[in-house]
């Protein structure tokens, strides 16, 4: 006969979601950030008409002749073309509101874009989650680092956007 304290009944576990943390979604944009710009450089350099253009680090370096305009020029090429702006938005927003729910970095290290009942987010609330960035940026990336403090590893756009980022 069996007693109640040797019948053993199996434990149910149940997996929850573990929230990105900041080193892991740090990394994530690392490797989006790199493919962005490679990205950037082919569409770039596919489409210069000039040869001001051209300039690469290596060449104003080894020329010796590192001119405040010459950076000017780079940087102007670099934040003021059109492309770069409009790809690095399509790329997060239509990555994060696909079926896969991350863009290709979030999706290498196994997190993808929730929202806070974990179900798959709207383009409209992928650009809001985007545009809110801005936000978090400022002052000095504070919004970022709200992360640290908070239940879900939230940071300020996501609270914005009512999203979470998932560790699946």
């Amino acid at each position: 006969m069996h007693t109640a304290s040797t019948i053993l009944t199996p434990t149910t576990l149940k997996r929850t979601s573990l929230y990105g943390s900041l080193a892991n979604r740090f990394v994530a944009s690392l490797v989006d950030t790199t493919l962005l710009v490679f990205w950037y450089t082919i569409v770039l350099y596919s489409t210069i008409r000039t040869p001001d253009h051209t300039y690469t680090w290596k060449d104003l370096l080894l020329e010796n002749d590192f001119s405040l305009l010459k950076l000017l020029l780079v940087g102007k090429m670099l934040f003021l073309n059109s492309y770069f702006p409009v790809l690095h938005w399509l790329y997060y927003t239509l990555l994060e509101s696909s079926p896969k729910q991350a863009t290709v970095g979030k999706f290498t290290l196994g997190l993808k874009v929730t929202d806070v009942r974990g179900k798959r987010i709207t383009f409209a609330q992928a650009n809001l989650r985007y545009f809110s960035k801005i936000i978090s940026a400022l002052p000095a990336g504070m919004g970022f680092l709200l992360i640290l403090s908070t239940r879900r590893n939230q940071m300020l756009h996501d609270y914005i956007a009512r999203t979470v980022v998932v560790s699946e």
